[in-house]
């Protein structure tokens, strides 16, 4: 994904406004943000197995001095999901950034199963990210792939949260999008529906 493709998509002309742009897409009717899912996926050839902001994100966004921001290389990047992964189950990253690790690991996993086989909430994800930069891409790279789980902007060394979210992907579809629910109050769990 280019910055170019960045721009004409979310309708910014600088790379600083596009974390805010993304949050106002997040916060569309479900129809709408859909659309600008699917031209991403279109742009980026559909392939979700990588950070499509990484290398955007890091030269023109990324907060080194105040909150030590720094990306893992991608080769670095799947070898640690190869080294973490243990096949199933619940999936933790403390530092999330805009969510590279989390993506290699999901995909790895994802990669092994048909499709309707690999079910999301058997692969539940909590997130941690300190930056509110960051915080739109992840919420956006996280819920563009199916993922359910939360997202706490927040503090984990300090266990402070500004804000929780939750991807909700009601189908349990890996091949379909999560809702992002705003749980302001940090109360709401994520349970299975019974049949």
């Amino acid at each position: 994904m280019t910055r170019e493709d960045l721009f004409e998509i979310f309708g910014i002309d600088d790379m600083f406004h596009l974390p805010e742009a993304v949050m106002k897409v997040l916060g569309q009717p479900l129809e709408e943000r859909n659309e600008v899912y699917i031209r991403l996926l279109e742009r980026a050839g559909h392939d979700t197995s990588y950070d499509w902001f990484e290398r955007v994100y890091m030269s023109e966004l990324s907060n080194r001095k105040d909150h030590a921001q720094f990306f893992t290389p991608p080769a670095i990047g799947e070898l640690l999901s190869k080294m973490a992964d243990n096949g199933k189950g619940a999936i933790h990253e403390p530092a999330a950034g805009t969510g590279g690790l989390v993506i290699k690991l999901w995909e790895n996993r994802r990669k092994r199963y048909l499709p309707w086989e690999f079910l999301p909430s058997e692969n539940m994800v909590t997130c941690w990210e300190i930056s509110d930069r960051s915080i739109p891409l992840l919420l956006l790279n996280l819920s563009i792939r199916g993922m359910m789980g939360y997202v706490y902007h927040g503090d984990t060394l300090e266990n402070t949260v500004k804000m929780k979210y939750i991807l909700l992907n009601r189908n349990d579809d890996a091949l379909g999008f999560s809702e992002i629910i705003r749980d302001p109050e940090g109360s709401m769990v994520i349970q299975k529906a019974a049949i």
